[in-house]
């Protein structure tokens, strides 16, 4: 069960990669956050005022998992700190993928997962195979690759601040699961319980940005409505609701999950980058793209 689960999860992160491509292109970034962080929120806030008020329906079986804990003010501004950076995260890459082709966007952004390693080695000591070491190593070629090949489509890797803002996107969120490691175990907040009062914290900071930052310049950074922004954000909540329920699993099944939750996410747009977007150079972006999903293949080994 949990491999279905999985793949539906990663087909839908795929997609939610496709409709945020198609909603930022010629786009404000700002509006576009803020509306799809405001249905996200909506559709987590029932979870939040149903286990405040019924807490008995979670008291067993599948709906448990989605249980929202009652929080100290402090666990509330540790979960509001991964919020920030997630936020911030958004902004770069939001930003990059309206400039970079989906081609170049996706495989470099599957670089979370060695730069997660590096950053659990460095910081909590964590011992990684030999594997796993193989596995950045393919991560730092591919990247170095897809730099070559971003040259033919006059990106170049070293002065292009679309690409810089990509990899300080991949870094954060990178941060952000070390974040969450730290909220799971030091903390032991359960995982429904941060996706949701993260949902919440979300729209506020980006309605903060939406009416302080963006309404001001709306006539310089014109805003167009599309029905990508309301899929955009049903997709990925929908992967996160269906990627909680799989939390239950023992640790061995849930190494594999980022496995498929990475690499099928990297097919799905990087597919239909090359088939729809008719991005240029796909050829030359095949390569790259293997070496990251073997690069997956060994850190999730």
């Amino acid at each position: 069960m949990w491999v279905v689960l999985s793949l539906v999860s990663a087909f839908l992160l795929g997609f939610y990669d496709i409709f945020k491509k198609s909603t930022v292109i010629n786009n404000a970034i700002i509006p576009v956050l803020f509306y799809s962080t405001m249905v996200s929120c909506l559709l987590f806030v029932p979870f939040i005022v149903t286990s405040l008020l019924f807490p008995d329906f979670y008291a067993n079986g599948f709906w448990s998992h989605f249980y929202v804990e009652p929080l100290t003010t402090r666990q509330h501004l540790l979960v509001f700190g991964k919020t920030a950076l997630i936020l911030v995260s958004w902004m770069f890459s939001y930003s990059a993928m309206k400039n970079l082709p989906i081609t170049v966007v996706g495989p470099v952004n599957q670089l979370r997962p060695a730069i997660s390693l590096v950053l659990l080695f460095a910081i909590f000591r964590e011992h990684l195979t030999w594997m796993q070491w193989v596995g950045v190593v393919l991560a730092i070629v591919s990247f170095w690759l897809m730099g070559r090949s971003g040259k033919k489509e006059g990106i170049h890797f070293k002065t292009n601040k679309w690409v810089y803002m990509l990899l300080a996107s991949a870094v954060m969120v990178a941060l952000s699961g070390v974040y969450d490691k730290f909220l799971l175990s030091g903390e032991s907040i359960s995982p429904a319980t941060i996706q949701a009062w993260y949902t919440v914290y979300d729209f506020l900071m980006m309605a903060l940005l939406f009416f302080f930052v963006w309404r001001p310049k709306r006539v310089e950074q014109p805003f167009e409505w599309r029905g990508g922004i309301v899929a955009m954000a049903v997709f990925v909540t929908i992967a996160d609701v269906i990627y909680l329920s799989g939390l239950n699993q023992e640790a061995a099944v849930l190494v594999l999950i980022p496995l498929i939750l990475y690499g099928v996410r990297l097919i799905v747009s990087f597919v239909y980058g090359a088939l729809c977007f008719k991005e240029p150079n796909i050829r030359s972006k095949i390569l790259p793209l293997l070496m990251v999903l073997a690069a997956l293949v060994f850190m999730c080994i």
